[in-house]
């Protein structure tokens, strides 16, 4: 069965022509809101040429100004199959600078795609600051068309608009803007399309044999589109609906609005109040670190007799998890010379290195700066059946970002917010988060740094940015309380790591590891 936007469900050779839509419930009393858009205006071909000619030497200009500004731009153009999308497309690119945008036509995800969640192909998709991306056809086909099956179609389709709106509003608070465009014609209209796509030579093979299943099921899959579009619609990310009865129209409807748009967009350029970076550091009257007994401790026997058992069944689990393709997250923060690259190391130790990964963060890059901040951790999130292990992560937003004044307060404040999201999207696909902070007192940071000064093998390890940090002990350890306090959530709780006895802390954040891959077992 194709889905409504053009692409074949994997399902198709399960399901034959002559069947029910298995998941439809159509409502004929209910006027349909895409009715509405049933018959169009029809213009002639001056008319077009002569209203079309200007909007698109201005879209040239607006792209320039994006440019300048720094401002990304997406496009999304959706719509029925054969109303136009790969046309208006078309019209769209031919006046913008290629060297400025791309274009992404979403059809079915490849195996290293089928491997992770739904988002994360477009995550990786989303332009940089200054550039257009145009998405001829987008998350919303490939949700209808992965994920939206069997009959309880109604919660899946609730729980992707509530991941789509997350996705859409992290991108426009970052500033991009993003316009949405559904192209609609009816069913007679689309049969009519599709049989001279038949005959025509060039387009024949287009049209395929799950473009007509869909095509008899067109009246069943109307409610199922509208609820994307009516729990997707959104001031920040809006909807315009368009007759594609003509398809001059159609274009010069999508030119009108997308120039209008940026014209809009172009005349708040400049003007915004630069905000100002603020810590926001007010004492906490409770503390979650000030309640942690540092005192925990193991001896050298129990540490070197615990260990191998707990290395080993790692290594047994690790091999579950690749086979049962359940991915896993594992975060690492803590205080610098807390211990999180020893304990990782010995977390490590006895895994598969084919399945799993180290990602070490740092500073984000200029490249990394032009996206939104969730961009980079993205590309490292882990396929099904593999582990990624981070050491820092994307909480360097609300720790040392906000500490060191490199991100304003409101990017600081929402990251918490965005964070969560991200995090419950991964473990809603069948993933695990398991995160740690690795908590040491000021006097035993001290201590170790001055070890790591003496000991020439170490020295490597201190820097002058490390001592720097240190005068500002008391920020950081708000910040952490206000991030484990914002962060701790059912799906991707913290646990904090007692660190004063480093043989004590890789023992335990090994168990903590095994504790959270049985529970996903």
């Amino acid at each position: 069965m194709a889905t409504p936007w053009g692409h074949r469900n994997p399902r198709d050779s399960l399901v034959q022509p002559s069947d029910p839509a298995p998941w439809a419930d159509p409502c004929p009393e209910v006027v349909s809101l895409l009715e509405r858009y049933d018959e169009g205006p029809v213009i002639d071909e001056k008319e077009y040429k002569h209203r079309i000619s200007p909007l698109q030497n201005r879209l040239g200009e607006l792209q320039r100004a994006c440019r300048d500004a720094g401002l990304p731009v997406v496009v999304v153009i959706e719509g029925w199959n054969a109303s136009g999308i790969t046309h208006v497309t078309n019209e769209l690119v031919q006046f913008l600078d290629p060297r400025g945008f791309n274009v992404v036509s979403s059809g079915r995800p490849t195996y290293e795609e089928e491997l992770r969640p739904l988002l994360w192909r477009f995550w990786n998709a989303v332009p940089a600051k200054g550039r257009f991306t145009l998405f001829a056809r987008s998350w919303y086909s490939r949700a209808l068309a992965e994920k939206v099956n069997g009959i309880g179609w109604k919660d899946e389709v609730k729980r992707y608009t509530a991941q789509m709106r997350h996705f859409e509003r992290q991108l426009t608070d970052d500033g991009m803007l993003l316009l949405k465009f559904f192209l609609h014609i009816t069913k007679e209209e689309q049969e009519k399309r599709m049989i001279e796509r038949e005959y025509d030579f060039l387009r024949s093979w287009t049209v395929t044999r799950g473009d007509w299943d869909f095509h008899r099921h067109y009246d069943q899959y109307i409610p199922i589109i509208e609820e994307f579009i009516g729990e997707t619609h959104r001031d920040n990310a809006p909807w315009t609906i368009i007759s594609a009865r003509d398809l001059r129209y159609t274009t010069l409807s999508v030119y009108e609005k997308l120039v209008g748009e940026l014209e809009k967009v172009q005349k708040r350029m400049g003007k915004e109040k630069k905000m100002v970076y603020d810590g926001h550091f007010r004492a906490r009257k409770k503390s979650v670190l000030r309640d942690v007994d540092l005192s925990t401790s193991l001896t050298r026997g129990e540490y070197d007799t615990l260990l191998p058992e707990l290395q080993q069944q790692v290594y047994e689990r690790h091999y579950l998890l690749y086979k049962r393709r359940i991915p896993l997250v594992i975060v690492f923060e803590g205080w610098d010379a807390a211990g999180k690259g020893g304990t990782i190391m010995r977390l490590v130790r006895w895994m598969n290195p084919r399945g799993y990964r180290v990602a070490p963060v740092g500073s984000p890059t200029a490249t990394e700066k032009s996206y939104p901040f969730l961009w980079r951790f993205y590309q490292d999130l882990p396929k099904e059946g593999h582990i990624t292990v981070f050491d820092r992560s994307w909480y360097g937003r609300v720790l040392v970002e906000r500490v060191e004044g490199f991100c304003t307060k409101d990017e600081w404040q929402r990251a918490y917010r965005e964070i969560n999201e991200m995090e419950e999207n991964f473990v809603d696909h069948g993933g695990g988060i398991v995160k740690f902070w690795l908590e040491i007192d000021n006097e035993t940071q001290l201590e170790r740094f001055r070890q790591r000064e003496g000991d020439p093998k170490k020295q490597w390890k201190i820097t002058t940015e490390d001592w720097r940090n240190r005068d500002r002990w008391d920020q950081y350890e708000i910040a952490v309380d206000d991030m484990l306090d914002n962060t701790s959530t059912k799906k991707a709780p913290w646990t904090v790591i007692e660190s004063r006895d480093k043989l004590h802390a890789r023992v335990k954040t090994i168990q903590c590891v095994l504790s959270a891959i049985d529970t996903l077992m």
